[in-house]
């Protein structure tokens, strides 16, 4: 009967695993609350609004099944509150990964998980929300099957070669998670057999390579099915035949990304970057005496190994540089780095004290940090979704005197194509910097210039949507040969008089020259 199977199950689940689901669902909620229960779009989800994202071109082949979730339109309510659970789901994986045995523990990382910064940057791409954090919980359940007494590794490759065909950069969660599993059992258990360690090392490591070999068989297969090739986007089509690899210049890309991970200085010191520096200078501390409390230092090949995983932990983080060393590591694809705030939450759960007050000094000390940590997550959450919402009303308004200026334009009425031109002041960047920087908000426009690569046009699809048209947009040879022609490049650029003109049948809209992106 159902009433049985789920007491049955209810029995089986562990008080810990329910408080981090639940502090996940209440803090999620919380942080993202704001974005949830509004309509604030980004220039993406301007294109997106209702799509299959068949994203096979960059990679991304599982993507639309795992978007059929809730339907291809962008539902903020819907996408985002999927998009919490699984977060909530990772988070209890993660307890049993590590493992965790205290509920204090467990509820701190269920809300450190969902208010991770990078979880708000999905939430901005909400109309993949729901993809992204199945992704998410694919990548931590395949290092929850890698880490099991008795591990299950065609599994576990599966997972991870479905998590990478929805968004590539999970892959990193993975291998931190995994990072972390056999850091903590070197720290924390007293006689680990190397023989033993280093077999398990060499398993992970081939069912990780196996799942990254079938993601790459099954993109060659459906390119194939489909009949296209990979776009030059984020240096994916290099990245897949390797052959742009150049480790100096990975190595930097890894150090860079760190550090403005956890130290962008870039609008001064703030509660984030102090935190930061509370939080990974204790962890080292803390550790460094275990190490010494523990006598590892006896024993040099754990201690080298320890230093191996440690300094491994910050190369995982931004492994994908090693096969792409232009790849901007932008904040959507940094949701392996909540794994070091991971390592500071353990301090909470591993004892080397000798006395009581030793103990409750740690744990209260981890306790409060955690807390002023989990808060600062939520501001920044909630003053991204703010932003945004300032610069959705900022650009709905020059959408709509647009709109306006067209209708007044002679001949408009009877045309069926716009052209767009260059570029609003301010519509290019992708992020806003609340340190650290939040992907998908600006403080610009969300107005952004044609991209030529994956051939949208956020003007075209706003105004159509908006203001009830059914333009195409001009793109390619045929938008090059309107903006050479002599009567386009007189144009003045927006705001002025005669930045809308109708050329041979075409809307052309002059928001500055094409260079000018």
């Amino acid at each position: 009967m159902p009433e049985k199977t789920l007491k049955k199950l209810n029995e089986r689940l562990l008080p810990e695993w329910k408080i981090c689901f639940f502090s996940a669902l209440l803090v999620g909620l919380l942080a993202h609350l704001y974005k949830i229960t509004s309509w604030l779009p980004n220039w993406d989800s301007l294109v997106f609004r209702y799509d299959a994202q068949n994203m096979v071109v960059i990679g991304r082949w599982f993507l639309p099944v795992a978007c059929s979730l809730s339907s291809f339109y962008d539902l903020p309510f819907l996408n985002g509150l999927i998009a919490i659970v699984f977060h909530a789901l990772s988070a209890v994986m993660i307890c049993r990964i590590l493992p965790v045995q205290q509920k204090t523990t467990a509820a701190l990382i269920g809300a450190v998980v969902v208010s991770f910064p990078t979880v708000t940057s999905i939430m901005m791409y909400n109309y993949v929300a729901d993809g992204y954090s199945i992704a998410f919980f694919f990548s931590v359940l395949a290092a929850r099957l890698l880490t099991k007494e008795n591990p299950r590794y065609l599994l576990a490759s599966l997972l991870i070669a479905l998590s990478a065909g929805i968004y590539q950069a999970y892959i990193t969660v993975t291998i931190l998670l995994l990072l972390l599993h056999l850091l903590d059992g070197l720290l924390f258990d007293k006689q680990p057999s190397p023989g033993r360690w280093f077999k398990k090392v060499g398993c992970l490591l081939l069912s990780g390579a196996a799942g990254i070999a079938l993601y790459a068989v099954v993109l060659k297969i459906t390119l194939a099915l489909f009949s296209v090739e990979l776009l030059d986007y984020q240096g994916i089509n290099a990245t897949t035949s390797l052959s742009n690899i150049d480790l100096l210049s990975s190595f930097y890309v890894v150090k860079e990304t760190f550090v403005n991970s956890f130290f962008d200085l870039s609008n001064g010191v703030n509660v984030y970057i102090v935190l930061n520096a509370i939080i990974l200078i204790a962890s080292l501390v803390y550790y460094l005496i275990c190490i010494v409390k523990n006598r590892i230092y006896k024993r040099p090949v754990v201690l080298a190994l320890i230093v191996l995983l440690t300094a491994c932990l910050v190369i995982g983080a931004a492994i994908l540089a090693f096969v792409n060393p232009l790849v901007d590591y932008h904040n959507l694809m940094r949701m392996g780095y909540v794994s070091f705030y991971l390592l500071f939450l353990m301090i909470y759960e591993r004892n080397v004290e000798t006395t009581e007050k030793q103990l409750a000094f740690k744990r209260w000390a981890v306790l409060l940090t955690a807390l002023v940590l989990i808060g600062n997550q939520v501001v920044i959450a909630n003053v991204s979704y703010h932003k945004a919402q300032m610069a959705y009303e900022k650009s709905y308004g020059v959408l709509i005197r647009i709109a306006d200026r067209i209708e007044q334009t002679p001949e408009s009425q009877t045309c069926q194509k716009i052209a767009v031109l260059g570029a609003l002041d301010g519509s290019e960047s992708y992020s806003v910097n609340l340190t650290p920087d939040i992907t998908g908000i600006t403080d610009g426009y969300i107005l952004r210039a044609d991209d030529e690569t994956v051939k949208q046009s956020v003007f075209c699809s706003a105004i159509n949507d908006y203001c009830g048209k059914n333009y195409r947009f001009v793109s390619g040879e045929e938008k090059e040969t309107l903006a050479r022609m002599e009567s386009v490049q007189a144009m003045q650029a927006w705001p002025s008089n005669g930045c809308v003109a109708v050329v041979d049948g075409t809307i052309v809209i002059k928001f500055g020259s094409e260079g000018d992106k």
